[in-house]
């Protein structure tokens, strides 16, 4: 049996530093998001990644741009020639934190764009319902968000997604949405699920939770969900986690130094 505990608060700070508490107790696992990377780098936590131990890097969820159908704004490479003549030119909205992973993906992707990103105006919401709400509206140009926040106002008609920041075509509804890279930005990033453990466990305990994710990825349940959600299966065991991870710290370190935020 599983006993899930909400910890909400902090980009996932509070839930981090519940599973900090628990050294070597392999029974205590957390569902980790990139939160864990730009939290340390941000200064509003004292221990990275190093500080846990790696278990499983579960899926992958892209990010798309979207705007209101009666935008002007067409397509994701008009998006960026915008920004890249007048970064404050455009109000996007991200959700629910800056250093959170609507907000990350977004500066990823544009500052490949060759885009001033200090400069550009953001407005944070506290959701993704908010964010859309507030895009309907008119109150901002466009947002940064997960598909399934938008799904039902794009099969609706009242937006449009212009770019996602995966690396190849989502499927489902959104196959027909172009990448980043297919319109001359050289950057993908996704919003990852993976899971973390305390400090400390064995490797008997590691290959433990090895064996039972491999397991979990196979599934048709676990695919039905993937599919359903618009992610991406991007499992890897603890070690290939790991190196996602300190590939992905040093990219976070770089881009939110370049906006001021690195501590």
């Amino acid at each position: 049996p599983v006993n899930v505990v909400n910890k909400p608060g902090g980009s996932g700070t509070i839930g981090l530093n519940y599973v900090n508490q628990h050294p070597g107790d392999a029974h205590t696992l957390i569902v980790a998001t990139t939160g864990s990377i730009s939290n340390h780098i941000m200064g509003l936590i004292p221990y990275d990644h190093n500080n846990f131990t790696p278990v499983a890097m579960l899926f992958d969820e892209y990010l798309g741009i979207n705007v209101k159908t009666d935008s002007p704004l067409k397509s994701g490479r008009e998006f960026a020639d915008i920004l890249r003549k007048d970064p404050e030119a455009l109000s996007i909205g991200i959700s629910t934190s800056v250093g959170g992973a609507n907000h990350t993906t977004l500066m990823i992707c544009l500052r490949a764009a060759g885009i001033n990103i200090k400069r550009l105006k953001t407005v944070v919401f506290p959701g993704g319902a908010a964010s859309t709400t507030a895009l309907l509206g008119g109150h901002v140009s466009a947002i940064n968000t997960a598909p399934g926040n938008v799904v039902e106002h794009f099969k609706a008609g009242r937006l449009r997604t212009i770019a996602v920041s995966s690396p190849k075509r989502l499927g489902g509804l959104f196959a027909s949405v172009p990448t980043w890279r297919e319109q001359g930005v050289p950057a993908d990033s996704g919003s990852w699920r993976g899971m973390l453990g305390a400090k400390g466990m064995t490797p008997a305990q590691i290959a433990f939770w090895d064996r039972a994710f491999a397991a979990l990825v196979k599934t048709d349940d676990w695919k039905k969900e993937i599919d359903e959600n618009f992610w991406e299966n991007v499992y890897a065991d603890s070690r290939g986690t790991k190196k996602r991870l300190d590939e992905e710290y040093g990219e976070y370190k770089a881009m939110l130094g370049e906006l001021g935020y690195a501590k």
